[in-house]
């Protein structure tokens, strides 16, 4: 059995209730369209043809039986796309901004400190006791900013210093340290070595900073590390960047492209490889906001591209399909009991209605709301092939209401929005 809260990754899938989840951490997700067509032709071939787009940028493929795991594995293995081991894979947890060593707005570039951070995790063996959950962020100080994204250990890129340095900060806590940006590798390790060692002296251990630094304080912590925080952050809105359409960011371009519940076929991201060497640099950038960028798309291109693409392309940040999100649900998945992704999409409009943007509405398969951890406008999880509904909340929160079929779902959701002043 699997400890919990437990993650998984290729060479330890889990299993779900269409084949087992095999998921990619891909270095800064950044993707060659060769990787790309490599990948998607696994999914489809040992697979199902379907894949997701993780809110963690990661890629997972679904639907993959026991027997063509291995022959999947080695051709992931081929191409550089998955660890040696389970276990250096199970703790590479490293999100980055999506356009490091592209954003001319940037701090400096943060990629070789991507790839050294990796490096160290995947090679010290006292980090693989750290929970599979427990998240790393470099963002390199530009405008796709990664604010919004949670994490236990954040370095983001300072701006203005004559030489390249990061603001470190630990989940739960607003202090802060400066470090040069040589030493995030060292420092990184420090800090989870930090975390492993305080979680020991709780009567429960926690698995995540934020739920350590509530319980015993950030100061050991940062002691732990040889570090004496100087700053304290400010607050952050935390809202997601808009990174959907055609960008213009100083000598860079890019068009983002979003999927619905960043579902994608294998024939999607064959055609994005096709689109970034027809018109891009050859490469696509995975996003925490379920959203694929192209980067060297010019605004010709771009038009060219949404041109040729399918209706499951999203490229207007007003679409009302942005307004939910949902897990795959049944049959996809052993624990939910409605078919959420379909149930979603036909809610979206309603759920647009409540607001004119970002996510108003999250379907769950059940109480664990692994699709979208932090609170909704309205959330939907489902019970025995009905819904509970939680207002303003997580799935796990207690609901306003019970046992309610799709009429009924929608039914609230009207009275919500005309309440709001909005016209469904």
């Amino acid at each position: 059995m699997q400890p919990k809260g437990w993650c998984p990754g290729a060479l330890r899938p889990m299993l779900s209730g269409d084949g087992y989840l095999v998921r990619l951490r891909i270095t800064g997700g950044v993707v060659r369209a060769s990787a790309a067509r490599a990948i998607a032709h696994g999914a489809q071939t040992h697979g199902n043809g379907l894949m997701d787009l993780s809110a963690r940028a990661n890629l997972q493929l679904r639907g993959v039986q026991e027997h063509s795991l291995p022959a999947l594995v080695g051709a992931l293995q081929s191409r550089g796309l998955i660890d040696d081991d389970a276990q250096a894979e199970a703790v590479r947890n490293v999100m980055a901004s999506p356009l490091a060593g592209l954003a001319p707005d940037a701090a400096f570039d943060i990629s070789p400190h991507i790839r050294a951070l990796e490096q160290r995790l995947a090679s010290d063996v006292a980090l693989r006791a750290l929970p599979s959950k427990f998240g790393f962020i470099i963002d390199d100080g530009g405008g796709l900013s990664l604010s919004c994204v949670g994490a236990d250990i954040r370095f983001v890129a300072l701006q203005g210093d004559a030489s390249p340095r990061f603001i470190v900060s630990l989940a739960g806590s607003d202090d802060a340290a400066v470090i040069e940006a040589a030493r995030l590798p060292d420092i990184a390790a420090r800090l989870a070595l930090a975390f492993l060692n305080e979680s020991r002296k709780c009567d429960s251990s926690p698995r995540r900073m934020a739920a350590l630094v509530a319980a015993r304080g950030a100061a050991s912590l940062w002691r732990a590390a040889e570090l004496a925080p100087t700053t304290r952050l400010s607050p952050s809105a935390g809202a997601p960047p808009q990174c959907l359409g055609h960008h213009t960011l100083g000598a860079s371009e890019f068009l983002g492209l979003g999927f619905v519940f960043g579902r994608l076929r294998a024939r999607d991201l064959a055609w994005l490889a096709d689109m970034a060497e027809t018109y891009g640099s050859g490469e696509l950038r995975l996003t925490p906001w379920r959203a694929v960028l192209l980067p060297g798309v010019d605004a010709g291109a771009a038009q060219d591209i949404l041109a040729l693409g399918s209706a499951d392309v999203i490229s207007d940040p007003a679409d009302a399909r942005l307004a939910v999100v949902a897990c795959p649900g049944a049959p996809a998945c052993a624990s939910a009991t409605t078919p959420t992704q379909e149930h979603a999409l036909a809610l979206a409009p309603l759920a647009r209605a409540l607001a004119p943007s970002g996510v108003e509405l999250h379907v769950s398969g059940c109480a664990k709301g692994c699709a979208r951890p932090s609170p909704t406008a309205v959330t939907l999880v489902a019970r025995a092939g009905l819904y509970d509904l939680v207002a303003a909340g997580r799935a796990s929160d207690a609901p306003l209401l019970q046992g309610l079929d799709l009429h009924a779902c929608g039914d609230a959701l009207r009275a919500m929005a005309t309440t709001n002043g909005a016209r469904p």
